[in-house]
């Protein structure tokens, strides 16, 4: 019984002094919903953990690869850079139709305290944001 835990002490000790070893998630991972009041259009977003998405928007698809920054700003934003790979040029949500494939954004996004909604900005100020994303899974 006292071999059991002076092995146990080590760990316990291992996971409160060094708890950044343990993976961080990706807070963008997840199926979220925006819909553009404007025309009551809606659009999905899907990110996997292997930095690949799908999106929709009206009745534009696009599959996408992207990237995230592992912490925020110093101002709460992160860091995204997302590549359309194939694009399907349908009308999208902003009623353009057109093939956005190879187009790469780079956008900056805050997420609420719950991690259960973000806003997507193209500067890290809220006067250039849309949103907020409702996470649905």
């Amino acid at each position: 019984m006292k071999n059991t835990l002076f092995s146990v002490v080590p760990f316990v000790f291992a996971v409160i002094v060094f708890p950044a070893v343990a993976e961080e998630k990706n807070p963008l991972q997840g199926i979220w919903e925006w819909v553009n009041i404007k025309n009551s259009c809606m659009e999905t977003y899907i990110f996997d953990a292997a930095n690949t998405g799908h999106i929709t928007s009206g009745e534009e698809t696009s599959n996408t690869s992207y990237t995230i920054t592992k912490t925020p700003s110093a101002q709460g934003y992160y860091e995204v850079n997302l590549k359309i790979e194939k694009d399907n040029g349908g009308k999208d949500c902003g009623e353009s139709v057109e093939d956005n494939t190879g187009e790469t954004y780079k956008k900056f996004v805050m997420f609420h305290p719950s991690g259960n909604q973000y806003v997507s900005c193209d500067k890290e100020d809220t006067s250039s944001c849309v949103g907020p994303f409702q996470r649905q899974q």
